[in-house]
C-alpha cells in the first residue's frame, strides 16, 4: 500500500501516470477516452486514475452515465516534480 506521495511519483507505472495528469490537465476526460487517447488498456488506465485519486491529484466528476475525471488543486505538489522531469 502506498502512503507517501514520493512513493505515487518514484514507483512502477510514473510514466504512465505522468501521461495521464498531463491529458487531463489539458481536457477533462473519461477512462475510455484516456485509454483511447494514450493507447493503453482501459483496466491499466482505471488502475492508475484509482491510485491518482486515493492521492488526490484528480477527481471524477459524474456526468449522465460516466465519470469524468479532472485535476485537483492538489497538482501544485507534484507540478514542481513535473516541471523539473520535464527539463532533464
Amino acid at each position: 500500500m502506498l502512503v507517501k506521495v514520493e512513493e505515487l511519483l518514484e514507483n512502477k507505472g510514473w510514466e504512465t501516470r505522468k501521461r495521464i495528469i498531463f491529458e487531463l490537465e489539458t481536457k477533462p476526460c473519461t477512462a475510455y477516452e484516456l485509454s483511447k487517447k494514450l493507447s493503453l488498456n482501459y483496466s491499466t488506465v482505471k488502475y492508475h486514475l484509482e491510485l491518482l485519486e486515493k492521492f488526490g491529484i484528480i477527481t471524477r466528476k459524474p456526468s449522465k452515465h460516466k465519470n469524468v475525471y479532472i485535476t485537483t488543486k492538489n497538482i501544485k505538489t507534484i507540478e514542481k516534480y513535473l516541471s523539473e522531469e520535464s527539463m532533464q
